[in-house]
């Protein structure tokens, strides 16, 4: 008797060869398949079409890129994904290994190469299930004072929390929530997941980080949060610590 396939996957394939294209959905699927995965494959021949995807409002848990296409290449392609904010697990498919230390600025979860894609394709396959499966379970729940309302929020979709007022803003990927709570309780929820509290009304996720300056830290999607000069020292050092962890 065959298992009862529960669970889903949807992925994206940028390769500008039909064949070779073909080839990676086909192995692709089978290999979700034989964990009981659901899958459902978007393809895209270069890397512009992905991108208007995604600005369309599509969402991919994965995304398998050629590094070298016409037009928008790999890397420049996850560039502009990260700079939206998400956090999709970006895995490179090329033969150009040269190119992985470039690579490595977009944060990808893997790169691995064309000529040796079916053997690391079994155990890239375990690691991406073990990380969307890790990625599930890391959420919060917070009750708002003074109402019945109660909010969940996952814990790498979260960019950043600003206190306004009494109350605080959860700036997410996909949305801006403000609720009567307050910094110390979102503070003590996302323990150990990551944050730093770079001055007294913030709290940000490290991931979306892209650098530090001075006075301010800022984020990839260009957003600007302040550093509080009394806390420079201590958010370099989580941070670094954060990124090798990470």
């Amino acid at each position: 008797m065959n298992s009862v396939i529960n669970k889903s996957v949807r992925f994206a394939i940028a390769e500008d060869e039909a064949a070779i294209r073909n080839y990676l959905t086909l192995h692709i699927i089978e290999a979700f398949q034989k964990h009981n995965y659901q899958t459902d494959c978007a393809e895209f021949s270069d890397g512009n079409s992905l991108l208007q995807s995604v600005l369309k409002g599509n969402t991919y848990d994965i995304l398998f890129l050629d590094i070298e296409m016409p037009g928008l290449n790999g890397i420049k392609l996850s560039s502009k994904i990260r700079e939206l904010g998400l956090q999709t697990l970006i895995v490179f498919i090329s033969n150009k290994s040269e190119l992985v230390f470039q690579s490595f600025e977009v944060r990808p979860f893997r790169f691995i190469r064309k000529n040796h894609f079916l053997e690391e394709l079994a155990p890239l396959t375990r690691d991406l299930i073990y990380e969307m499966t890790r990625n599930e379970e890391k959420a919060i729940t917070i009750e708002e004072e003074k109402s019945t309302a109660v909010y969940s929020f996952h814990c790498n979709e979260i960019q950043y929390i600003e206190v306004n007022g009494k109350h605080c803003k959860v700036i997410t990927n996909k949305e801006t929530v403000s609720l009567r709570q307050t910094l110390s309780l979102f503070e003590t929820k996302l323990n150990n997941q990551g944050f730093i509290k770079p001055h007294r009304s913030y709290l940000v996720n490290h991931r979306y980080i892209s650098r530090i300056e001075k006075n301010q830290i800022v984020l990839e999607n260009g957003a600007v949060l302040p550093l509080s000069r009394n806390r420079i020292t201590e958010t370099r050092a989580q941070f670094i610590s954060l990124k090798m962890q990470h």
